[in-house]
Formats: structure tokens, sequence, C-alpha cells
């Protein structure tokens, strides 16, 4: 049975500290990976590390609850969590953290939704989209995120591909030639999921059938599965007569294509590129 990281989206606030101005050179977070896991080691002010999961594809922080009473962190607000599964929507608390560092390097204060999260390995969510003073190299072929200054770093060589639904993203190339958009999600275990509605679409060696179930926010159910016959292309990388999921009303791109490229994310700018491995931002030549 498959077993599925599915984030929810939900706002919020984060700001780089150290000025990212004053510095040319690349600035690293350390990441820990496991087959199903990106995740980075938080610390807030003196206290314990904390491993949160790492994702792209959510577009806010959140932290236990447990975490918001032992360290008292201060309500600001509120904010609305959809289920990017099932579209459910609820609200929750948005708590204040101070002095925070992730992964070896100081970020400063971030906002994050309070929840009852499921601590089987982490205690919470670390988006991608916090870093908006900077160009985000994520390489999880070297466990690093890089950050540079967004304002001073060239961009990418090629085309950038706006987000989709507020998500790192790119347009996928089907065995018939047609795209599709697809999100950038490390906290998918998968390579590919494409939408359910494409599941009597997509040719496939035999028919789809039930592989697994997801379990999100608000629900679970059965998710489904083929071989598709063809090429699928995703910016660098070619996956050949691919093993497919059939979920939600969009496509995912998980974990293991992901550690094959390097995914440029550019926050402030709702942008994102796609490039080879072993691709490194200009000035950590």
């Amino acid at each position: 049975m498959l077993c599925f990281a599915l984030s929810a989206s939900h706002s919020s606030i984060a700001q780089d500290s150290g000025n990212d101005e004053k510095t040319s050179a690349p600035r690293k977070i350390t990441l820990f990976q496991s087959d199903n896991r990106v995740l980075v080691m938080m610390q807030v002010g003196d206290g314990d590390l904390m491993p949160m999961v790492f994702d792209t594809g959510s577009d806010g922080a959140t932290i236990d609850h447990s975490v918001t009473r032992r360290l008292s962190l201060k309500r600001v607000g509120q904010v609305e969590e959809v289920d990017g599964t099932t579209g459910k929507v609820r609200m929750l608390p948005r708590v204040a953290l101070r002095n925070v560092t992730l992964g070896g390097l100081k970020v400063g204060g971030i906002e994050a939704a309070s929840v009852e999260y499921d601590r089987n390995d982490a205690m919470g969510i670390i988006s991608s989209e916090m870093f908006t003073d900077s160009l985000l190299y994520l390489d999880l072929a070297n466990n690093r995120a890089l950050l540079t200054p967004r304002s001073t770093t060239p961009a990418p060589a090629g085309q950038a591909t706006q987000y989709v639904t507020g998500i790192p993203s790119v347009h996928l190339m089907m065995p018939n030639g047609s795209t599709l958009p697809a999100h950038f999600d490390t906290g998918f275990n998968g390579a590919l999921s494409l939408p359910i509605s494409m599941m009597d679409k997509v040719p496939l060696f035999r028919p789809a059938e039930v592989v697994g179930r997801f379990k999100s926010i608000s629900a679970e159910g059965p998710v489904y599965g083929g071989r598709v016959k063809g090429m699928i292309k995703i910016g660098p990388v070619t996956l050949d007569n691919p093993n497919v999921t059939f979920l939600g009303d969009l496509a995912n791109i998980g974990l293991p294509v992901i550690r094959q490229v390097i995914l440029v994310i550019d926050a402030a700018a709702n942008r994102n590129w796609v490039l080879a491995a072993g691709s490194q931002p200009p000035s950590a030549k």
C-alpha cells in the first residue's frame, strides 16, 4: 500500500534574516532525507531541534499544537487551510515564532498555522514559499537548499514557469505531445500522479486499478494506478512507460523526480525554473 503525504495550502508570512542584499554568497539550508520525506531541523531561539517537513507543495508553514503550547507561542490571527485533495476548508489559529533557525541558517521570524499534526516523523511543515527575498535552489541530490539574493542574482537561463494555484509548477509533456500543468511537491513520495479525470484518457498497458489509499486533512479514499504507454517529459527528465497514480484535480510531481533536477523557486514572483541536475547559482560556481 502506498503512503501519501498530501499537503494542505494556507497563508503564511515569513522573512529572511541577515539581509540578502549584503552578501552574494549562497546561504545554505541543510536538509535530511528518507525515502519518503525531506526534513529540515528547526530551532526556535536556543531551544531543542525539531524535525519539520520541507515542502514545496504547501504555500505556508504549520506547527503542531504541542509546540505552540510548549513555547507559549503568541496567536497573531487565523489562516484558511484548503485541503489540496478534497478542497475542504478549515480555519486555523496563526502563531508567531521568533528567532528561528532552519537547517543551520538563521531566518528570523515566521508565522505558522497551529494544527494537530501527525507527529510520526516531524512536528510540522516549512514551506519553500517563505523565502521571498531569495532565489531558492533546491538541490535534493546534495541534501541542501541554496538561497541567493533575489535582486542581484541573475535569473536562470530559459523561460520561467508561472505557478499554478500558488505552487511551483511545470508543463509536462504527455505521450501524445500535449502538455499538462503539474505541481512540484516534496511532500508527495510518488514519482507522478495525474488528475483522476485522465484515468480513462491516458494510454495504459492495462486498466487502472486500486494501488493504495490516500489520507489528507479531512478525507481518505482509494488511489488508482497504472503504467503509461509512452514517454512523459518533465523538464530535463524523461519517464519511459512510467507507473503513475491518479488522484485529485491536478498532476503532482514527487520526490523520485525532484531528486533528479534542480528546482529554482522565485517565491516573490510566483515562478520557477527546472534545471538539469548539478546546476548551481552563478555565485556558487
